[in-house]
Formats: C-alpha cells, structure tokens, sequence
C-alpha cells in the first residue's frame, strides 16, 4: 500500500500568449480594457511573479506570465483566468497556453524528499 503524500498548494500557473502582428494594437486595446476590472480580482486569488513579459518574435509578441496562486484557490484562479483568455478569442491567430506547475519544494515532497535546510 503506497503511503497516501499530502500535497500542499504551492503552485504557479504559466499562461502564455501569441498575438500575429497585424493584431497587436486590437489585442492591446482589449488587454487594458480587460485589466481594468480583472487585475484585483486576479491579485485577490494570486501573487504576480511575471505580471507580462513581452518578446517579439517572427510570428508576433509573445506573452508571458507567472502567478503564484494562494493555497486553496487554484480552481477560481483558473477559471478566471480562462474567462480573461475567452476575451482573445475572436483575435483572428491568437494563441495561448495555461499550465499549472508545482513548486519544487512540493515536488521533492511527492517524492519523500525535501529542500535542505
């Protein structure tokens, strides 16, 4: 019988996003008139590692960011999250991406293992 491994929330959810060049001052546009009402709602639920970091590329900008999600609010955090992403979705080739990544103090756990002291 394996031994059942609490696992604490300690997560940071990657959101990643692409916008095509030609759609970079709409999706701008969107993304201050979004921010407006969701930034408190979003700081509510997590801590902003990476609030947006933005690189061009041949394929457009991409976006980038890291929140650290506060124990417990995982789900609403998502939810809000992909409501925000839906805003993008009549962008003619925007992309994005959302994923969930433990924390390595948390992954050494679900192994038995922990960080040194």
């Amino acid at each position: 019988m394996k031994k059942k491994i609490e696992v604490k929330n300690m997560l940071y959810v990657f959101t990643y996003s692409l916008v095509p060049a030609h759609k970079i001052p709409e999706s701008a546009k969107l993304y201050l008139k979004e921010m407006k009402d969701a930034r408190p709602a979003t700081r509510a639920l997590a801590k902003e590692i990476i609030p947006n970091a933005v690189k061009a590329t041949m394929e457009g900008i991409e976006v980038i960011s890291v929140h650290d999600v506060k124990e417990g609010k995982l789900e609403e955090f998502l939810n809000l999250q992909q409501k925000l992403m839906v805003a993008y979705h009549d962008i003619e080739g925007y992309k994005y991406n959302i994923e969930v990544r433990f924390k390595i103090t948390e992954a050494l756990e679900m192994i038995g293992m922990k960080m040194p002291e």
